[in-house]
């Protein structure tokens, strides 16, 4: 699919995937202020569905179940790989999971198609200025350098209207590339290395471990796009439905107080941190020593990531209905209270 049909899906891309999944949220759209919680009270759910999209970024929650902090707090979580996040988002709608990851963009698109789903918790904190999270990574044979030389490329991307594609496009665009010409294709993380290698793709988006294999074969880190775009705030979320927050305020505040510990213990000792994801990630101890995340970011959630990312929609999505329901969105009611 080329970049003008992803364009045309833009922010109303999981529209279509959720849609039948709105009624289940049931608790209304709740605003920020609703389901905060008072905190104080054994959980309402002490065992929980937990989607992530899976990469050494949740090396946090991983050391968290190691070292028994979620357990301290009352919880039990049934970690469920799922590489599609626009799936996890229909997961929350509908019930299927609990609490599921999804990035800002995800959760601005779709709260801005009614889809009120909630960001509870930082997944590895606010970016910092030496961020090595989410990076673009030319293959060795494209020549390409630089982001502007993306421009009639083929780029993978592990959605076509992904948060990595649009910070992607935004890079290129400054660079003085034609976004335009960028040829999107889908991949989960775990295959884009061989595509680089085999020539299927010029360059791709990429998550550790994998972006390691890339490097190791010779590939050209362009930027890490998060640390360009979004330093001094959080990207990657875990999320719940508004429904959920209102029935189960005591879970919710458990879940967020053990996801800011975990944060701050993986960031205290990020070595033990590495070794959880052997386990947790089923990968090799090699790949979890080269792990990368944010060590070190404030677990707190700010809104300056979802008004970014809505900017960031408007500016790339064609669908005129869908940049003014983005324009009339307030951000600040996708944030739970608790999480701020």
């Amino acid at each position: 699919m080329n970049t003008s049909i992803a364009r045309r899906l833009g922010a109303i891309a999981l529209a279509g995937i959720v849609a039948a999944s709105l009624a289940a949220c049931s608790g209304g759209d709740g605003g920020a202020d609703a389901g905060a919680g008072e905190g104080g009270g054994e959980p309402e759910k002490a065992s929980l569905t937990v989607a992530i999209n899976p990469s050494t970024q949740f090396a946090p929650l991983y050391y968290g179940l190691q070292e028994g902090i979620f357990e301290e707090h009352g919880l039990e979580l049934e970690i469920i790989p799922q590489t599609d996040i626009a799936a996890i988002v229909s997961g929350l709608a509908s019930g299927t999971y609990d609490v599921g990851f999804a990035t800002v963009v995800h959760a601005v698109t779709a709260n801005a198609n009614g889809i009120p789903i909630r960001a509870i918790s930082s997944i590895e904190g606010q970016i910092q200025e030496d961020d090595e999270g989410t990076l673009t990574i030319a293959s060795a044979e494209s020549g390409i350098t630089d982001f502007a030389g993306l421009e009639g490329k083929r780029v993978a991307t592990v959605g076509l209207s992904s948060h990595n594609t649009l910070t992607m496009w935004e890079l290129v665009d400054r660079a003085g590339g034609d976004t335009a010409s960028i040829e999107l294709v889908q991949l989960p993380f775990g295959q884009m290395a061989a595509a680089l290698d085999s020539g299927d793709v010029d360059a791709a988006i990429m998550q550790w471990p994998f972006a390691a294999e890339a490097l190791a074969a010779g590939g050209v880190e362009l930027g890490y796009n998060n640390r360009e775009l979004f330093e001094g705030t959080a990207t990657t979320l875990f999320n719940t439905s508004q429904s959920f927050v209102d029935q189960n305020p005591n879970t919710v505040q458990a879940f967020a107080d053990a996801m800011a510990e975990s944060i701050e213990g993986a960031s205290a000792d990020p070595e033990t941190a590495k070794t959880a994801l052997v386990d947790g990630l089923g990968i090799t101890e090699e790949q979890a020593a080269g792990a990368r995340w944010n060590i070190g970011g404030d677990p707190a959630l700010n809104v300056d990531a979802f008004e970014v990312a809505r900017d960031l929609l408007v500016k790339f999505s064609t669908d005129d209905s869908a940049k003014a329901a983005l324009e009339e969105l307030d951000v600040s009611t996708i944030v739970w209270p608790g999480a701020l």
